[in-house]
């Protein structure tokens, strides 16, 4: 029997209030006695007085976990002075979701549990990279689903929006530009939970209050985005026996010296276009050199770089295995966390189709494809408007024609490259390093597209 009311339903954690983090190569200082000594962090749990189920002000902190019936809890810094292999710890003062407070939930629906934060934290992963002009980011369970650049904040959010119009229901937008009426008006034309910005023009909050359980978040830290580029933090994963596994955080590099990647400059100075790259042949059951070499005859024009500048950070922020797609710099569409390269190339191909199936639906029918589809057999819609959907579908190839593909790892064979490159695709960016990267070189030449190096490879687990 189901039960709507575990969705909005706050849970008692059990947790406490403080929680300490210390690390130290001294054995005295394992004594618990002695353990303030060490290098260490205190934070403190993150509560919201915000109205109940009968409207009463009451204090709590996250809704639930990953699912209800999970308890959890939001810890933040607020002093210490911790450096773990050579990372320094953010003090109280660097906080962004972490940081937010009970007047930054500026409309709110429930209190806000651990997928709405991490949502907002993965759009910030992918935002802090694009700071020039309007970028909006939708992310779904802590994936995008699009992310484009815009000339005005609207055509930054309409072009993420329309590069998959199905994933963002019930997701969340961040965006990196103070969020207008026009631009209101058309997110609250579709089902989000959360929306953050750096700041609301006067009236755009009433225009979002129409969805009652939208969680509207003012995060002003977002101005200053541009600071955590190159910025790596300490990236904890907990085993399933207790251990702890901690890492070094991401930061996106390029090229023989791995300059970090700061901006599109950063990106086409020190990505390699492949030259002399030595072919190999199986002989005996064994990869040897065929003493002949190859190299991109296309080299990479202006666009076409910034292109896959652009492919390339939204692709540090994706689930690995991953490829994706863009063109003008929006993505077309994302292949996520496949165990396969060539999967996640025909999964990229194939939502791409469908997403202009379902937003050519949207517009003319108002609802998705494979709604409207019912609807047809129910001989309530002419059989005729399938193949008006097909024909928006197949135009430019889905939006296929002429765009750029970025694969977060090398393509162990050319397979996933003749993938995107069957669809027109005419700029592919990669980390290199497999033993058959000749051949996906030679596969872009037989298509006249191009292709760069970074050096290294983005995985995201």
């Amino acid at each position: 029997m189901s039960n709507i009311k575990q969705y909005s339903t706050v849970i008692d954690d059990h947790f406490p209030r403080y929680f300490f983090a210390g690390f130290t190569d001294e054995p005295e200082a394992v004594n618990l006695l002695k353990a303030t000594q060490a290098q260490s962090v205190l934070y403190e749990k993150v509560s919201w007085t915000l109205p109940g189920d009968g409207g009463e002000p009451e204090e709590k902190g996250l809704r639930y976990g990953e699912n209800p019936g999970q308890e959890a809890a939001l810890y933040r810094p607020i002093n210490g002075h911790l450096v773990l292999a050579g990372i320094e710890f953010l003090g109280e003062g660097d906080s962004l979701v972490g940081g937010l407070s009970t007047d930054a939930l500026i409309q709110f629906g429930k209190h806000p549990g651990k997928t709405n934060l991490t949502d907002v934290d993965s759009g910030l992963g992918i935002l802090k990279h694009f700071h020039e002009q309007p970028c909006a980011v939708i992310i779904k369970h802590n994936n995008p689903s699009g992310v484009a650049l815009g000339r005005t904040l609207l055509q930054a959010y309409t072009k993420a929006f329309e590069a998959d119009p199905i994933a963002p229901f019930g997701g969340a937008l961040i965006v990196n530009h103070a969020l207008d009426k026009e631009t209101a008006e058309a997110i609250a034309a579709q089902y989000y939970e959360v929306v953050c910005a750096p700041e609301y023009e006067e009236g755009t909050v009433e225009i979002l209050a129409r969805r009652k359980n939208l969680r509207v978040i003012k995060l002003t830290s977002i101005a200053r985005l541009k600071d955590y580029m190159g910025r790596r933090f300490i990236d904890f994963k907990s085993l399933s026996d207790g251990s702890v596994l901690p890492q070094w955080s991401y930061v996106p590099t390029a090229g023989a010296d791995q300059r970090v990647i700061g901006s599109y400059a950063d990106f086409a100075e020190a990505v390699e276009v492949p030259k002399g790259l030595e072919l190999r042949d199986m002989v005996g059951g064994k990869m040897v050199k065929t003493g002949e070499s190859v190299g991109i005859e296309a080299e990479p024009t202006e666009s076409q770089l910034r292109d896959m500048w652009f492919a390339w950070m939204v692709e540090t922020g994706v689930t690995s295995n991953s490829v994706l797609t863009a063109r003008d710099l929006a993505t077309v569409s994302i292949g996520v966390g496949g165990q396969d390269r060539v999967s996640m190339a025909k999964q990229c191909v194939h939502k791409a189709y469908e997403s202009k199936r379902a937003l050519y639906s949207l517009k003319k029918y108002g609802k998705n494809f494979d709604l409207l589809k019912i609807d047809i057999d129910r001989a309530q819609i002419p059989r005729e408007a399938i193949a008006e959907v097909e024909a928006f579908a197949v135009g430019n190839n889905a939006g296929l024609l002429n765009a750029v593909a970025a694969s977060d790892a090398f393509f162990p064979f050319r397979d996933g490259v003749d993938v995107l490159l069957e669809q027109g695709i005419k700029a592919i960016v990669q980390p290199g390093g497999s033993l058959r990267d000749a051949d996906a070189v030679i596969a872009c030449n037989e298509s006249k597209a191009t292709m760069v190096f970074t050096g290294m490879r983005c995985f995201k687990h």
